[in-house]
């Protein structure tokens, strides 16, 4: 945990940023396959409609690294083309027990309807208000749960449903198939992938995230 501060108190300038969209503008000559992005091989199915793009960001909410892209991933978001689907799945690697934790937050979030609401908020009691037990304890998630009206029965029982535990199966499935290796990761339409570990900055991620999926759109127009 000392470790995983001292990172996070390293980006907190970072995470006060604010973006314009203009910033966040793809340039096609910055980025190169292999070296800013990698193809899926094999590429995998979406479960989108024909003539829309999916876009996966895999992360996890104690992750200093998804916690300083995040405003930019929101940046975009208020921006990007209106075919892109947007999805967000919560690490949920074997083996790991933080990452599991959060991955049931994040779809316990999601059942009770406050998913969106909690967002912002859990990344930044964790790495601003320097609440780890978030990322590991159920009874700390609960009582931040309640900060949002959910009482002790309904976190428990949404926690502990098998709708809930459905999601995390998913989840880790779907990262085994991508062979996911961390986070954050950013996977376009089945086919490409790009994130931290391709050595960018955090709003270079973005742009190659949205170069990538004006690759995909043009390809769509073909």
């Amino acid at each position: 945990m000392k470790k995983l501060k001292a990172l996070t108190m390293g980006l907190l300038a970072i995470g006060a940023l604010a973006v314009s969209a203009a910033a966040l503008a793809a340039n096609a000559s910055s980025f190169q396959e292999g070296v800013n992005y990698v193809p899926v091989s094999p590429a995998q199915p979406t479960t989108v409609r024909p003539g829309q793009i999916e876009v996966i960001e895999f992360f996890w909410y104690g992750c200093p690294h998804c916690f300083g892209v995040e405003p930019y991933v929101e940046a975009w978001l208020k921006h990007k083309p209106a075919n892109v689907v947007f999805k967000r799945i919560p690490g949920a690697f074997t083996g790991g027990e933080h990452w599991d934790v959060d991955a049931k937050a994040f779809y316990t979030a999601q059942a009770l309807g406050i998913g969106e609401k909690i967002h912002e908020p859990l990344f930044n009691a964790i790495h601003l208000q320097n609440q780890y037990d978030l990322t590991s304890s159920q009874s700390a998630l609960q009582k931040f749960f309640a900060n949002y009206g959910i009482s002790k029965q309904q976190f428990d029982s949404t926690w502990n449903s098998f709708g809930v535990q459905l999601k995390v199966n998913q989840a880790l499935q779907t990262e085994q198939r991508y062979g996911l290796q961390g986070v954050p990761t950013f996977i376009i339409d089945g086919k490409w992938m790009t994130g931290a570990g391709y050595q960018m900055p955090y709003p270079e991620i973005v742009r190659c995230v949205q170069f990538l999926v004006q690759q995909e759109e043009a390809a769509l127009k073909k």
